[in-house]
C-alpha cells in the first residue's frame, strides 16, 4: 500500500514538474518578446519625436540668429538718416556741379566706411551706393559689376525700390563676375520722405561665414538657405546640388516638417520662413542618421533576448525540479499551523500534494470559524455586559437629585448664591447628558452659557460681566454642541481671571453675506506673540490628529478641540481666526456657511 502511494506520488510530482517547466518557460518567452517589441517601438517613436522636435527648434534658432544679424546689418545701412546734410545732398545731387558731386560722393563713402568700421561685421565683403538713376556713387573697393542701366534693371534694385525703406535681402548670382567671395547682399533705399524721386540705394555684400557657423555640426545633415525668390543662397552640400522640384513645391507655408523620399533614402525635412527677411531655412536629416543608434540598440536587444531565452530554459528546468520539495514542505508546515489565522478558503480541484494542502487549509479555517463563533463572540458579549454594568453605576438622576437637594437646602436656609450655583450646575449637567444630539441651536448654546456665567459671576463676584449681541434670526442657527463654552471658558480663565479689575466678555452673532459670524471677545490680559503663534499653529488641518487638552487648565475642551470638530464636519466651509494682543484682550471668530451640507 505504501509502495503504491509512493508510485502515485512520484508520477504526480513529475507531472507538476513538467507543467511548471512548460508554463514558466512559455510565460518568460512571451514576456521577453512582448517587452522587447514594446520597448523597441517606444524607443523608435521616442527617438523620432525627439529628432523632429530638435530639428524644429534648430531651424527656429537659426531663424532667430539670422534675423538678429540681419537687423544689425540694417542698422548700419541707416547711417545717412543721422546726418541732415546727407539727406539734403541726396535731394540736391542731380543739380550739383561736378566738384560738389565729387565731394558728396566722397563724404557719403566715408560715412559708410566709418559705419562699417565702428560696427565691425566679420562676414562683410563690400558696399556700393547707387543713385536713383543707377549711377554708382561710391564703393568700398574697385568692384563695379553693373552699368547704370544694368543696375536699374536688376532684380535687387527693383526689389529695393518696391520695399521703399525696408531692407531687401537677396542672394548673389552664381556667375556674377568678381563676386566669388560674396554669398548674399542687403540693400536699402534712403531718401527724404518728402521727395520720392531722388534717392540712393546702399547695397552691402557678405560672405557665408555666418551661415557656416550656424550650420549643423553633423556632416550627414544638410542645411539649405533660400532667399525670398527661392534661390539657394547657401547649401552645406555644395552649390551644385539643387533641391528637387517636388521638394521645393512642399515648402510653400510659413513652416513645416515632412518626410521626403530622396535618391539615397528618406529624409526628415524641417523648414521655417523668416518673417523679417522672407528667407527659408531648410534642414534635411537622413533617416539612417536618425535611427543609427537604434540599430545598435536593436542588435544588442536581440542578443540579450537570445541569452534570456537560454537562461529562462535553464531556470525553468531547475525550477520544475525543485518545486515539489517546497510544496511538500509547505504541506507539512500548514498541518502544523492549523490553529493560525487565515481569512480565505482555497478551491480543491486536484488530489496531489497541492490538493491536500488546500483541504487541510479549509479544515483549519472551519475550525477557526467555529472557535470564533463559540469563544470570541462570547468574550465580546461578556465585555459589553461588564461595560454596561460599569456605566449603570453612574446614574445621572442621582446627581440631579443631589443638586436639587442642595438647592432646596440653600433656599431653606436662605443662601441664595449656593442655590443659584447649584441650579446652574444642574442645568449644565442636564444639557450635557440629556441632549445627545451632536448639533444644537445657537439658542440652546446661549442657555448653557447663561448657566455657566451665573456660576462664574458668583465665583468672581462683581469682577466678571458679559453681554450678548445676537441677530434675531440667528437664534435657530445650527451649531455643534459645546461650541461656546470652551471659548467662553478660555476667556474667563486665560483673560479675565488674570486681569486686575473688572472684565467683560462679549458674544456676538451676525450675518456676513452667506456666512454666519460668531465672535467671542474679552478685554482681558491678551496673549503674547509667542503663545499666539503656538495656538495658531495648532489651528490647521494637519493638527487634527494631535492630542487635545482635557483639563480646565489646558483650556477645557479647548480652542483646538472646537477647531478640530468643525474642521472635520464642515471642511472648507468653516474658518476660525484668533486675534489677540498682550494687554488688549482676545477675540475668537468662527465663520460658518448657511447650510451644514
Amino acid at each position: 500500500m505504501l509502495g503504491r502511494f509512493k508510485g502515485i506520488r512520484g508520477s504526480r510530482t513529475l507531472n507538476i514538474r513538467t507543467t511548471l517547466l512548460l508554463s514558466y518557460f512559455t510565460i518568460i518567452l512571451i514576456c521577453i518578446a512582448l517587452v522587447g517589441s514594446v520597448a523597441f517601438s517606444i524607443a523608435y517613436n521616442s527617438m523620432q519625436k525627439q529628432v523632429e522636435d530638435s530639428n524644429v527648434q534648430f531651424v527656429r534658432q537659426i531663424e532667430v540668429n539670422l534675423d538678429n544679424d540681419f537687423h544689425n546689418k540694417r542698422n548700419v545701412l541707416l547711417a545717412p538718416y543721422y546726418s541732415e546734410a546727407m539727406i539734403d545732398g541726396i535731394n540736391d545731387y542731380a543739380s550739383m556741379k561736378e566738384q560738389s558731386r565729387f565731394l558728396f560722393r566722397q563724404e557719403l563713402g566715408n560715412l559708410f566706411l566709418k559705419s562699417f568700421n565702428i560696427t565691425p561685421i566679420r562676414d562683410f565683403v563690400r558696399f556700393q551706393i547707387y543713385y536713383s538713376d543707377g549711377e554708382l556713387l561710391s564703393s568700398s573697393d574697385n568692384y563695379k559689376p553693373w552699368t547704370a542701366a544694368q543696375a536699374r534693371a536688376s532684380d535687387w534694385f527693383r526689389g529695393t525700390v518696391e520695399l521703399d525703406g525696408k531692407v531687401f535681402f537677396s542672394g548673389i548670382p552664381a556667375k556674377q563676375a568678381g563676386a566669388e567671395e560674396a554669398a548674399y547682399a542687403t540693400s536699402l533705399l534712403i531718401r527724404d520722405f518728402a521727395n520720392p524721386d531722388q534717392f540712393i540705394i546702399v547695397r552691402a555684400e557678405y560672405s557665408n561665414d555666418l551661415l557656416r557657423n550656424i550650420s549643423p555640426k553633423s556632416a550627414a545633415t544638410r542645411m539649405i538657405i533660400l532667399d525670398s525668390q527661392d534661390r539657394q543662397v547657401y547649401d552645406t552640400a555644395g552649390a551644385d546640388k539643387p533641391l528637387a522640384t517636388r521638394l521645393m513645391s512642399r515648402l510653400g507655408s510659413a513652416s513645416g516638417q515632412f518626410w521626403h523620399a530622396g535618391a539615397a533614402g528618406d529624409d526628415l525635412v524641417s523648414y521655417v520662413k523668416s518673417r523679417y527677411s522672407g528667407w527659408k531655412i531648410v534642414l534635411m536629416t537622413p533617416q539612417a542618421e536618425i535611427f543609427a543608434p537604434l540599430e545598435k540598440i536593436k542588435t544588442s536587444a536581440l542578443m540579450t533576448v537570445a541569452v534570456a531565452f537560454v537562461l529562462a530554459f535553464l531556470i525553468s528546468v531547475l525550477f520544475g525540479r525543485s518545486i515539489t520539495k517546497p510544496i511538500l514542505d509547505m504541506y507539512k508546515t500548514v498541518n502544523r499551523i492549523k490553529r493560525g489565522d487565515f481569512s480565505v478558503r482555497v478551491p480543491v480541484g486536484r488530489n496531489d500534494e497541492i490538493g491536500r494542502i488546500a483541504m487541510n487549509f479549509n479544515a483549519m479555517q472551519d475550525e477557526l470559524q467555529h472557535l470564533f463563533e463559540s469563544k470570541y463572540l462570547y468574550q465580546i458579549r461578556l465585555q459589553e455586559m461588564q461595560l454596561a454594568m460599569l456605566y449603570s453605576q453612574i446614574n445621572p438622576h442621582f446627581l440631579y437629585n443631589t443638586l436639587d437637594s442642595i438647592k432646596a437646602m440653600a433656599d431653606y436656609y436662605k443662601v441664595q448664591d449656593i442655590g443659584a450655583m447649584a441650579q446652574s450646575l444642574a442645568d449644565m449637567f442636564r444639557y450635557n447628558t440629556k441632549n445627545r444630539d451632536d448639533v444644537v441651536t445657537l439658542q440652546e448654546e446661549l442657555v448653557q452659557i447663561e448657566a455657566y456665567m451665573n456660576i462664574q459671576q458668583i465665583r468672581f463676584d462683581d469682577k466678571l460681566s458679559y453681554v450678548t449681541e445676537i441677530e434675531e434670526e440667528l437664534y435657530s442657527f445650527p451649531l455643534l454642541k459645546m461650541t461656546l463654552q470652551p471659548l467662553v471658558e478660555n476667556a474667563v480663565f486665560h483673560g479675565i481671571e488674570r486681569k486686575r479689575g473688572k472684565g467683560l466678555i462679549h458674544i456676538a452673532a451676525y450675518r456676513d453675506q452667506e456666512q454666519m459670524v460668531l465672535a467671542v471677545s474679552d478685554d482681558g490680559v491678551g496673549i503674547s506673540e509667542t503663545r499666539l503663534a503656538e495656538l495658531l499653529a495648532r489651528l490647521r488641518p494637519s493638527s487634527l490628529s494631535d492630542p487635545v487638552a482635557e483639563t480646565a487648565g489646558g483650556g477645557g475642551i479647548g480652542i483646538s478641540n472646537v477647531y478640530s470638530r468643525y474642521a472635520i464636519r464642515y471642511g472648507e466651509r468653516f474658518a476660525m481666526t484668533v486675534d489677540s494682543r498682550k494687554g488688549r484682550g482676545t477675540c475668537i471668530t468662527l465663520r460658518l456657511s448657511e447650510s451644514e451640507g
